[in-house]
């Protein structure tokens, strides 16, 4: 999958996690060559262990997951956690000309 089109679906699906699940009043997108970075100042909310969407639990659900798949096969590499001072920040890079 080209490079513009993974970093699309990364967008897409972010974008909805934040609306999912951040409950954020507030989400930045920066978007270069060969990477999209997503913000928000949300705090999540808790889910059940068994539900596989992490809920704003900092670790990684089946969603980050397949996304981190769909990029290692396209060459990149995905990071993603809570920020710091509240909120969290999912990145990803791919490189141009990749798969």
């Amino acid at each position: 999958m080209p490079e513009h089109r993974v970093l699309a679906y990364v967008v897409r699906e972010g974008v909805t996690n934040v609306i999912r699940h951040s409950r954020a009043r507030r989400c930045e997108i920066r978007a270069g060559r060969g990477f999209v970075e997503i913000l928000d100042d949300g705090v999540g909310r808790p889910r059940p262990a068994e539900d596989d969407t992490a809920g704003g639990t900092g670790r990684p659900g089946h969603g980050l997951k397949g996304l981190a798949a769909r990029l290692e096969a396209a060459g990149g590499r995905l990071e993603a956690g809570p920020l710091p001072g509240g909120g969290y920040r999912l990145r990803a890079e791919c490189p141009r000309g990749s798969r």
